[in-house]
């Protein structure tokens, strides 16, 4: 894991090092295939920067089926990303959504989730050129 601010390379080879990602299993993942290694990262940019107050918003709502659903799809885009903070941090929200989704442990996960989260994206951000906050 890589503190500080990340920057791309002359070549466009995105860093070897990124905050919240193991870049050397993701690279081995896509089989060094630069171009496929960027195209699924700027989707996870796009797609998954607002998942955690999506599941928030669901928890909210009394629609705790639909935010365990939400955790267990970011789980698996993250655990194949090799982003592993927000793997572990989704798959301890999901468990806990369902075994007791007004239980005590539940906020406390969602925060995790989001600090995660947003470790990946300020990161992405900065090797992909754009905004640390899709939203933003």
């Amino acid at each position: 894991m890589c503190k500080g601010r990340i920057v791309n390379t002359p070549s466009g080879r995105l860093p070897e090092n990124l905050p919240g990602l193991d870049m050397v299993g993701f690279r081995a993942m896509v089989r060094g295939n630069e171009d496929m290694l960027r195209k699924l990262l700027e989707k996870f940019f796009d797609g998954y920067g607002d998942m955690a107050e999506n599941i928030a918003a669901d928890v909210a709502a009394g629609d705790a089926a639909r935010a365990a659903s939400t955790a267990h799809a970011l789980k698996g885009v993250s655990g194949n990303m090799r982003a592993t903070r927000v793997f572990e941090a989704a798959k301890a929200l999901e468990a806990a959504l369902k075994a007791a989704p007004d239980g005590p442990d539940v906020a406390p996960l969602l925060n995790d989730l989001a600090v995660a989260l947003d470790e990946v994206m300020a990161g992405l951000g900065d090797a992909l050129g754009r905004r640390s906050s899709p939203t933003a």
